[in-house]
């Protein structure tokens, strides 16, 4: 009986594994020797994959742009990075992203401490206007910042290292559908170790369910 038990447990924890409705797609770049240009679209800037790190040089607003099938369709998801400034003031992330010159953008300013340092912009025909801004105190250069964004439908909530900063509805004009992409701007140096994007229509990442069926197995058995 408790042989029948096990068996029954690993079966439905592989079941969860190989979910196909699961909705979560994860980039990490450590085991990369270089950038997928099947994945990622570069708009702009020079974009390499370094030690197990994406590597962002911006001289301008530039753009790496996730080009996975149906991203232009996305609506309402959330969308997290792990970024670390190395040059320059800014980086940040875009959503909804219609192309370089529509859609939302998160900066994280490193040279303005002392005032508002958090943007949530809106670019539309390549015209910007400010969502919201709010301080989040010292950013320091050289140093990891997690970027947690969701948006459903006119709503927009902004995490810093799980912290909640930003939580905000877009006034009008509202940009409803877009995929993601990574910014920096001017003489910008950056570094991000994930993304991971979470909603409707956003494919999974691929599991590999013979290394996780081994673990559980024998978790199963301990």
């Amino acid at each position: 009986m408790q042989k029948m038990m096990i068996l029954f447990t690993v079966f439905v924890l592989a079941l969860m594994l190989i979910n196909p409705d699961a909705q979560a797609w994860l980039m990490e770049f450590k085991d990369q020797k270089t950038l997928d240009l099947d994945t990622w679209t570069p708009v702009g800037g020079t974009w390499d994959v370094n030690d197990g790190l994406l590597e962002g040089i911006t001289a301008g607003y530039e753009d790496l742009m996730l080009d996975l099938d149906g991203a232009s369709a996305w609506t309402d998801y959330t969308f997290e990075v792990k970024g670390n400034l190395t040059a320059g003031r800014v980086w940040g992330v875009c959503f909804r992203y219609v192309d370089t010159m529509t859609n939302y953008r998160i900066n994280l300013y490193e040279d303005l401490d002392a005032t508002d340092n958090f943007y949530v912009y809106k670019r539309v025909s390549s015209t910007f206007s400010e969502v919201m801004k709010v301080g989040v105190g010292e950013i320091k250069m050289n140093e990891w910042y997690t970027i947690r964004l969701t948006v459903k439908g006119k709503s927009i909530t902004v995490y810093l290292d799980d912290d909640l900063k930003i939580e905000v509805d877009d006034a009008s004009g509202v940009i409803e559908e877009g995929g993601i992409a990574l910014q920096g701007e001017t003489s910008t140096n950056f570094q991000v170790e994930y993304v991971q994007i979470d909603g409707e229509g956003i494919p999974p990442t691929a599991v590999d369910t013979k290394g996780k069926l081994a673990t559980l197995w024998g978790a199963v058995k301990n």
